[in-house]
C-alpha cells in the first residue's frame, strides 16, 4: 500500500482506539497528499469518525481541514435526525401491536464511544412480512408514501420530503444465489418474530444518547453486521465504515459472550470463511484485537499478500462501491462457472415471479441479457468487456472463502 493509504489506515485505527492509546499519526505532507486524505475520508463516509484525529497532523492547508469538518458536522447532524426519526417510527409500530425492530445504522452506532460519528444515512426496519403492509399504513399516516422506484426485492423504501428514508425490510439480506442459504435466512427471520412474541432472547433493548430502541441481540446484531457486508461485498462492494462497525463489535468486551451463538448462525450459513477474512483484515489493519481471532474461531489461513488484496479491495470501493461504473458483481471465483451462475441469479432477481417457470428461462436469459447491455451503454455507460474483467479480477481470491459452503 502506498505512503497515503498507511497514513489513512492509521488514523481510522486511531480513531477506534481509547485516546489515550493513540500514537500520534505523524505525516508532513504536500496539499495534494493531504487532499487525497480528505478525498478517502469523503468517499468512505467517517469524515466525522477521523476528524479528532486528523485535527492532529501537521500543516494541514486550513480549506481542507474545513472541509474535513464541513463533512463531520453534516453527519452528526443527521445522526440527530435520524435517532429521533427512529424512535417516532419505532413507537408508532409499537403502538399499532407490530412487531419491528432496528437494524443496520443507529444499532451499528450503538457500539461506538461516540454513537453519533457513526454516519448513516436512512431507518432500517425488521419487520413480520405478514404485517409489512400494516407497516407501510403507519408511516404513509405521518406523510411518507411508497418510491415509485424499488431496488432491491427484500425491503420496501419510503420516502417524504425533506426527510430520510424508511427501509422496511422483511429479511436481513437480499436473496443470495443460493437457495439453501435464502431458505435458512427467511426461516432464521421467522424465528426471529416467533421469538419477538415470546421470550425476546434475540433482542435486547439499549440505550442510546438517552432513547431507548429495541435491537437485535449482540450475535443477531453480529450476524446481520456480516450478512450486510456479505450483501454488498458481492454487488458493487463496501468500504471502510462497515469494517468499523466490525472493529468497535468485537472491541466491546460485553460482546464477546455473543461468539458462540453467533459462529453458530454463520456455520449454519456457510459464511464462516468470510467471517474469517473480514475478521483478519481487521486484526491486520483496523486495530481489533488479536483476542478476536480465537474469539471467533478463526480457521482459515490468509497469507499477508491476500489480505493486502482484500483490503485494497474495501479501499478502492469506497462506501458502496459507487467509484467505479464496471464495478457490479463480485463473484464467488472466476471460473466459467462462477460468471452462469452469477448471470442466472441476476435473472431470478430481475424476474423473481415468472423465473420460478423454469421452462421459460431461456426467453428470461436473453431479456436479460438485452436489458443488461442496453443499461451498460445508456445508463452506466461501460463496456461489457470491463464489467467481466471486474467481475473476474474482484472474485480471484474468492475461492478461499467457500461461500455458502456445507462443510463446516
Amino acid at each position: 500500500m502506498n505512503n497515503i493509504r498507511n497514513i489513512f489506515t492509521d488514523i481510522v485505527k486511531n480513531s477506534l482506539k481509547d485516546s489515550s492509546l493513540c500514537t500520534v499519526v505523524s505525516a508532513d505532507l504536500p496539499g495534494a497528499e493531504y487532499a487525497e486524505l480528505v478525498r478517502l475520508a469523503r468517499i468512505h463516509k467517517i469524515s466525522a469518525l477521523i476528524y479528532d484525529e486528523f485535527r492532529k497532523l501537521s500543516i494541514c492547508p486550513p480549506a481542507l481541514m474545513q472541509k474535513v469538518e464541513t463533512l463531520a458536522l453534516t453527519t452528526v447532524n443527521t445522526s440527530f435526525d435520524l435517532l429521533y426519526i427512529s424512535k417516532d417510527i419505532s413507537d408508532r409500530l409499537a403502538n399499532a401491536s407490530i412487531p419491528a425492530v432496528l437494524i443496520k445504522g443507529i444499532t451499528a452506532a450503538s457500539y461506538y464511544p461516540q454513537p453519533l460519528y457513526r454516519k448513516s444515512g436512512d431507518v432500517d426496519i425488521l419487520v413480520s412480512e405478514s404485517r409489512l403492509d400494516d407497516a407501510v399504513k403507519v408511516c404513509e399516516e405521518i406523510g411518507y408514501s411508497v418510491k415509485e422506484i424499488q431496488r432491491a426485492h427484500h425491503h420496501v423504501v419510503m420516502g417524504k420530503s425533506g426527510s430520510p428514508d424508511i427501509e422496511l425490510h422483511t429479511m436481513i439480506a437480499e436473496p443470495f444465489d443460493d437457495k439453501r442459504v435464502n431458505g435458512l435466512l427467511k426461516k432464521q427471520v421467522s424465528g426471529l418474530f416467533e421469538d419477538f412474541e415470546g421470550e425476546k432472547k434475540c433482542f435486547q433493548n439499549k440505550d442510546i444518547l438517552g432513547i431507548n430502541f429495541t435491537m437485535l441481540s449482540d450475535a443477531y446484531m453480529a450476524y446481520e453486521l456480516l450478512l450486510h457486508m456479505l450483501q454488498h461485498y458481492l454487488r458493487s462492494g463496501f468500504g471502510i465504515r462497515l469494517l468499523c462497525d466490525w472493529v468497535v463489535f468485537w472491541n466491546c468486551k460485553e460482546c464477546e459472550s455473543a461468539a458462540s451463538e453467533y459462529l453458530t448462525l454463520v456455520k449454519k450459513c456457510g459464511i464462516k470463511g468470510f467471517s474469517d477474512m473480514i475478521t483478519c483484515v481487521c486484526i491486520k489493519y483496523l486495530g481489533l484485537d488479536k483476542h478476536a481471532a480465537e474469539l471467533l474461531n478463526i480457521d482459515t489461513k490468509f497469507s499477508d499478500h491476500e489480505l493486502e488484496l482484500f483490503y485494497d479491495e474495501f479501499m478502492n470501493a469506497g462506501e458502496f462501491g459507487k467509484t467505479s461504473k464496471d464495478r457490479m458483481v463480485s463473484l464467488r471465483g472466476n471460473k466459467l462457472t462462477d460468471y452462469i451462475r452469477e448471470f442466472h441469479h441476476q435473472m431470478r432477481l430481475n424476474f423473481p415471479k415468472v423465473s420460478r417457470i423454469c421452462l421459460i428461462w431461456p426467453i428470461l436469459w436473453i431479456v436479460t441479457f438485452v436489458r443488461f447491455m442496453v443499461n451498460n451503454k445508456k445508463v452506466r455507460n461501460v463496456k461489457l468487456s470491463s464489467v467481466i474483467s471486474t467481475a473476474g479480477e474482484r472474485g480471484k481470491n474468492n475461492a478461499k472463502l467457500r461461500l455458502f459452503s456445507h462443510n463446516y
